[in-house]
């Protein structure tokens, strides 16, 4: 098809789209919700941004599919990899983002007295920043990741 086409099929699209028409309209509560649990916004942020968003009719629009999908990524970007220290013990590495981007985060949901040691390292992603954690924390964060997946679907 014609590029040209395509680009004035999308822009008809998006200027008719039901999010489209609501740009003047404050954000429904459900959605200001899903942006404050997806990204971590405050609701002024979230109230802003969709608002932003809405108005935008150049977006490219994101199907309720993808939006479905958006938890499984968040848990996948925080991923661990099992490695063994220079004293042989068994350790993990927990890759920081997604729902858990920090590592007073990481702390906080496992349980740890302190925070973990931070290294950097190569992922399937690029560099990347990685706590090194214990099995029983490991365990913990990946328990908290699971259950935030279900409770958001």
């Amino acid at each position: 098809m014609d590029p040209l086409w395509d680009e004035v099929e999308r822009m008809a699209t998006a200027a008719t789209a039901a999010d489209a028409q609501l740009a003047s309209e404050c954000p429904q509560n459900d959605t200001i919700e899903r942006w404050k649990r997806l990204f971590g916004y405050s609701s002024m942020e979230a109230t802003q941004l969709i608002a932003q968003q809405h108005a935008d009719a150049t977006r490219e629009r994101i199907t309720d599919a993808h939006w479905a999908l958006l938890p499984k990524v968040l848990k996948e970007h925080s991923a661990t990899i099992p490695t063994t220290g220079a004293d042989g013990e068994t350790m993990w590495l927990f890759r920081l983002g997604g729902l858990l981007d920090s590592p007073e985060k990481v702390r906080e949901v496992a349980r740890l007295e302190a925070l973990p040691k931070v290294v950097t390292g190569m992922s399937e992603m690029g560099l990347a920043r990685f706590c090194v954690v214990g099995k029983d924390a490991q365990r913990r964060l990946e328990e908290q990741l699971t259950q935030r997946a279900v409770l958001q679907k």
